[in-house]
């Protein structure tokens, strides 16, 4: 089969946990004996690479800022360059050479926060099975989250309801679409995309997890130990949880803050004075998972998918989580007892306080961990995708009327892909 992954950003470029899900997907796909190939951005473009089994054509972004670079401008100057994303030409036109070059069978695309949904359109028009994977909620908000001025949004704020209604047009493009967790397809379907898709074109995949090679893990001592391991931002639920540790006893237990804050992190130590929490920074997560006995995921906004929580159970470290998103999700995998309502700060300290007082002994096994692992595996993930390739391939009753290779654009070269 010969499959081509279509995503904003890829590794070793700025990448997020989306788009090393799709290095992951792609690697897995190559090694298999499929033919794999990967069209993505960059700032200035690049040459054709094969990168561990996957045929690589980094390509330059035609955008009017590029995605590190947004930032540092003016609002009015950042939402013209997403209203221009949305109609590139230019680059639908570079993505239509890489299909045609490749000639695929299948267009996967992915993340399109730095793409136009042109491009579905270019993929169904080459006759290949166009399939599109939902990272976050970047068809429905404009900044991907559903989350603004320190809430979740209820409903689509103007600019947000344009864009959406425009990307609308291009999705009957897609052959089928999959969600990397139940919350965020149900996000979709509520507000009008995908509803026309069953059960057989529109599903759940769990991302893939890589879990480290086991050791046998030292034993906690001390002082009971909660953790927080994430981006020290509000939609994270960091003042929800220190709200919670000030409802706790003075002493007995202590918590671990590691991660980035991009807003800096004077809020919180103000907010934290006095208790027994400490900011690590940005911390190698592996060894602050060995350093916790429960690890707190208290998100107010809706997570896509727990890619700290599932590192969290691969540790064998069990999760205090928020009933938003795939946190709830992820976290009820372990019981209900272990999901809190969001931004209720006395509900989590509630929960924290059961823990502590139950203590290490009756925290859950490493065994209790193993099928939410398997669910969350590498192995599964490309299994399923692969599946779905196959049983959308076999639904298609009548072949395409446009032949398997056109060309949308003049070919610049086919260099970085082996003839079909």
């Amino acid at each position: 089969m010969r499959i081509l992954h279509v995503s904003s950003l890829y590794p070793p470029g700025v990448v997020g946990g989306a788009e090393k899900v799709v290095s992951m997907l792609a690697e897995a796909q190559a090694s298999q004996g499929h033919t794999v190939g990967v069209v993505h951005l960059t700032r200035d473009g690049g040459d054709p690479r094969l990168q561990a089994g996957v045929h690589v054509r980094p390509l330059q972004s035609r955008n009017l800022l590029w995605i590190e670079d947004v930032q540092a401008h003016s609002r009015p100057v950042t939402m013209a360059n997403k209203l221009l994303q949305q109609v590139n030409l230019w680059a639908a036109t570079d993505i239509s050479r890489e299909i045609a070059d490749f000639a695929p069978d299948v267009v996967h695309t992915h993340s399109l926060i730095e793409l136009p949904p042109l491009i579905w359109r270019a993929a169904k028009r080459s006759g290949a099975l166009v399939v599109h994977t939902l990272h976050e909620y970047d068809l429905l908000c404009s900044r991907g989250t559903l989350f603004k001025h320190g809430r979740p949004c209820e409903r689509l704020h103007s600019s947000c309801a344009v864009l959406k209604a425009w990307k609308s047009l291009f999705t009957h493009d897609i052959d089928a679409v999959v969600a990397v967790s139940q919350p965020v397809l149900d996000a979709h379907r509520a507000r009008g995309l995908f509803q026309d898709l069953g059960p057989d074109r529109a599903r759940v995949i769990w991302n893939g997890v890589a879990r480290r090679p086991e050791a046998d893990p030292a034993p906690r001592i001390g002082v009971f130990t909660f953790g927080f391991l994430g981006r020290l931002v509000p939609e994270k639920g960091l003042g929800v949880l220190l709200d919670a540790c000030r409802l706790l006893p003075p002493d007995a237990w202590r918590l671990r803050i590691a991660g980035q804050a991009p807003l800096g992190t004077a809020g919180f130590q103000v907010q934290a004075e006095g208790l027994p929490v400490e900011f690590l920074g940005f911390t190698d997560p592996a060894a602050f998972l060995a350093s916790v006995d429960v690890l707190v995921a208290p998100s107010i906004w809706a997570e896509p998918f727990g890619l700290t929580l599932v590192e969290a159970f691969a540790a064998g470290v069990p999760v205090i989580g928020s009933d938003r998103g795939a946190t709830g999700e992820l976290a009820s995998a372990m019981g209900s007892q272990w999901v809190v309502p969001a931004d209720d700060a006395a509900a989590l300290a509630s929960r924290m306080l059961a823990v502590l007082q139950a203590g290490r002994v009756a925290l859950p096994e490493p065994e209790a961990f193993e099928a939410i692992l398997k669910a969350a595996s590498p192995e599964r993930m490309t299994l399923a995708y692969l599946d779905l390739y196959a049983e959308l391939g076999a639904q298609r009753a009548t072949p395409v009327a446009l032949p398997r290779r056109v060309r949308f654009a003049p070919s610049r070269s086919a260099d970085a892909y082996p003839a079909p």
